[in-house]
């Protein structure tokens, strides 16, 4: 059985590791991980709702690696809101990488898929991604909360 007080350091040290990992304490902090809508391509559509495969580029500007549990994501092409994703398939992100993964985007009706379609002519759309990142350790639970703008090719849309 461990003496009294050497159990109330190693309770202390865990504690403060858990914190300085998990709440950002110190100078510590999780952040630095980008999401970038790389592509769009239409999935199904029907009257009430469509939803089309979106690929997202993740980049982990950290220094140590990153295991997300899942995720969701807002999406906004040219300034409008147009549905939202979510992900509960796990990626990892090694130390200053980027990994792709592709995610179903919900339209609110058909004629928001119809707008992308008629877009297409245009080339590119204005997009800005609002995502939310869940990493989980065990019982320990952290968000990172990331927003990212940028274009996307539309050419593919309809294809």
């Amino acid at each position: 059985m461990l003496p009294l007080r050497l159990f109330n350091r190693c309770v202390a040290l865990s504690l403060g590791l858990a914190c300085a990992v998990l709440a950002g304490c110190n100078s510590f902090q999780l952040s630095g991980v980008t999401v970038s809508l790389v592509d769009v391509k239409p999935l199904s559509s029907a009257l009430l709702e469509s939803s089309a495969v979106l690929t997202l580029r993740y980049t982990n500007d950290n220094v140590i690696p990153i295991g997300l549990a899942g995720s969701s994501h807002k999406v906004y092409l040219n300034g409008s809101y147009v549905g939202k994703a979510v992900s509960k398939t796990p990626l990892g992100l090694a130390a200053l990488t980027t990994a792709t993964q592709d995610v179903t985007v919900r339209f609110e009706n058909l004629s928001l898929l119809q707008q992308l379609v008629a877009m297409r002519d245009r080339q590119t759309a204005s997009y800005k991604i609002d995502s939310v990142l869940y990493v989980t350790s065990g019982e320990e639970k952290l968000d990172i909360k990331t927003s990212n703008s940028g274009s996307v090719d539309l050419r593919t849309l309809g294809k």
